[in-house]
Formats: C-alpha cells, structure tokens, sequence
C-alpha cells in the first residue's frame, strides 16, 4: 500500500499488541529504477534472515513459524518491484501480512516482537503530507489532490475552472484604432487584465470551499504574473506553501507536475527542519529542553513531551524491566533477543509510538542533526 492510505485508525491498528510473533521486514529499493538487480537479491536475503531468526527463536511455536513463514512468502510474492519508492516495509504476524510502499530510505532490517515497527509508516506519513496544488493558465485552472508522490486531478467542486471568452472585438490582433466605438491598445490591455482577473477570482471563490473542508499546504503553479494576480485576490494566502513558476503544466501530466513539485517539496522540508531546530533553542533558554534516551523515556511516558525530534536512523536495543524503567542498552547481545522478555529490540520506535500516543509532535531529522543530544532531543510541555 502506498502512504497515502494511512489514516489514523490504520495506524492505531498496526500500533496494537499482536501474537508473537510480530515481523517487521524493512529494506530500501531503488526510486525510479525498477529494473534494479539489487532489489529483489535484497528481498530475498531479508526474508531468509526473517525466517533464520524465527526458526532460532524459542519462544516460537512450529505452527506460528509455519503461518508467518506463510505470510512472509505471500507478501514478498506480491511486491511490486516496478512501484518504484525508496523504501519497503513488510510486516507479518499469525493471520495477516500487510506491504508497505515508504517514500523515503530506511535501513535494511528484520524486528521481530509482539507488535509492529511503526516508525518508519509515522516518518513516511509526516513526509507524504496531504497538500493540494492549484495550476494556473488561461485556458482553465485544474486542482490536484496530492500527498507525497501521490497526486490525482479534482474534478469536481467547480474544478476544472474555465475561463469566460473574450468579447470579439477583444478577440481582434492587438491594433491602435482611433474610430469611435474601437478600443485603443491600453484600453484593450486594460479589459485583458480585468478579464484575467475576474477569471482567477473564479477560481479563488472554488478553491476556497476546498480549503475549507480540508486545510492543507497550498502549492500554485503558473506564470509569475499569474500567480501574482492570483494572490491579491485569494482571500487565503497565508495557506500558499510554494509558488512554482511554470508555463504550461496545466496540461502536464501527474509524474510531470511532480517534477515541477519536487524542489517545492525539498524547500518546505528544509525550512520544517529549521523549525524543529528553533523550538529546541527556544525550549533550552525556557529550560523546557530535555535530550538522550534515558531522561526522554520517563517525560514521554508521563505525557510531558510536546515536541519529540528523533534521527532518522537511530535504533537502540535496550533492556527494559517490566515496570517500564530506564532503558539499557544492549551492545552485542550474545544469544537470541526473544530469549530475554526483557529486552526491546528497538526502544526508539516504542519511544515514537508512545509520543504520538500522548499527542506529542513527531519529527525525524537527517541523521547526525542531533549528535550533541544523544541523537533524540524533545521540547516539554511543563
């Protein structure tokens, strides 16, 4: 399934206590090459090391390695290689299987526990964010709907809008006349510009309606003269994300629109970071600050945690005591980790989980952002 069909009730259920055991399957694929020799070696060595660490597992049963082994096979038997992405998440448990399309890399990993690795599907969904992007062309304004490299035309709600057609006079090669009745060259200019005006509040007074039902970053794309007169008279410019100059993508295609789309994208998650950046300053000179995994641990599970900011690829297998108490790392674990109930293969993601549990902001960031903080950082509600 691609991110775009994640909702919260989706992610409440993948969340939940399974029976053990829970696999969780993470490799990264190669965004538009579907072709790549590399992937499908990478998807078989993974699963093969799934069904290793289940066969060495004592807490296993024959009839549960037999049914996720089942389901293992069955969902590495329907990925599609071809659906480029940079990222793969299988998940598998006694009765169900589920694949997962992730636009962004991950790590190449097999967890196996009584519930799924989540974090990825979290990071995933805050990357895809639902937007819409508005192209603007004379000939008619379209509406897309989009989150992350999803993207599908709106028709509908007054969408596609169309422009009224010009008089026929208007309609005449641009020529000074001086007879009575006939417009001159600034007039006629100026009728083109009303024109083009009523025309965008045309499509300002459908977008709104929109916007309403489902507030979302706003991308316009058009000619800057457009766009331009465009904004003075949407009454809702503070929802512009971007403005992406571009002539004729009203008649582009969705994987061309992205395209266009793409460095918009990349600039919004770049200033995102700054943000998250900020909010950690600020919440240090208001010593609402706190950092490494030992003191967030408590604050998260006391609901505390505004903000929580984590690196992308920061795993931790900790020991932690059935009260809940502070983690403790596990180096090199020298027998199978299912033989130690007490051991959490990745507290990082049950550190996540529990945040957006308590309604906690989540952020991931470039990994080594926060190598003064012992790699997660969280800003405190009190």
């Amino acid at each position: 399934m691609d991110i775009g069909a994640l909702t919260d009730a989706t992610l409440r259920d993948l969340r939940r206590p399974r029976d053990y055991p829970a696999v969780s399957l993470l490799l990264p694929t190669t965004r538009r090459s579907p072709y790549s020799a590399e992937d499908p070696v990478r998807l078989r060595n993974t699963v093969a090391e799934a069904k290793r660490r289940l066969a060495e597992d004592p807490k296993v049963t024959r009839a549960a390695r037999m049914d996720v082994e089942k389901r293992l096979d069955a969902a590495a038997a329907e990925v599609d290689l071809t659906h480029s992405s940079d990222g793969l998440l299988i998940l598998a448990a006694p009765g169900e299987h589920q694949v997962w399309y992730l636009p962004r890399s991950v790590p190449q990993r097999v967890v196996v526990s009584d519930t799924f690795l989540t974090r990825n599907l979290v990071a995933a969904r805050l990357l895809g964010e639902p937007y819409w992007a508005l192209v603007l062309s004379e000939s008619g304004s379209r509406l897309w709907d989009g989150a992350g490299d999803s993207l599908e035309a709106v028709t509908g709600n007054g969408f596609p809008v169309m422009p009224e057609l010009p008089d026929h006079q208007d309609a005449l090669p641009g020529r000074n006349f001086d007879k009575v009745g006939n417009h001159s060259m600034t007039e006629r200019a100026e009728a083109h510009v009303e024109r083009e005006r009523q025309y965008l509040r045309k499509v300002a007074g459908a977008l709104m309606p929109v916007l309403e039902r489902g507030r979302r970053p706003l991308y316009v794309v058009g000619l800057r003269e457009q766009i331009a007169l465009f904004e003075k008279v949407f009454p809702a410019r503070d929802a512009i994300a971007a403005r992406v100059e571009s002539g004729g993508a009203v008649g582009k295609s969705a994987h061309e629109l992205l395209g266009l789309l793409h460095p918009a994208f990349e600039e919004r998650r770049s200033s995102r970071q700054g943000e998250v950046l900020r909010r950690l300053d600020d919440a240090r000179g208001a010593r609402r600050f706190t950092s490494g995994l030992d003191e967030i641990w408590q604050t998260v599970r006391q609901g505390r945690v505004a903000l929580l900011a984590v690196e992308d690829h920061y795993q931790v297998t900790a020991r932690v005591d059935g009260n809940g108490g502070h983690p403790v790392k596990v180096e090199s674990p020298t027998e199978p980790l299912a033989a130690d109930p007490d051991i959490r293969e990745d507290v990082v993601d049950e550190l996540v989980e529990t945040a957006f549990k308590n309604g906690a902001d989540i952020e991931f960031v470039p990994d080594d952002t926060l190598a003064g903080e012992d790699r997660v950082a969280a800003v405190l509600r009190y």
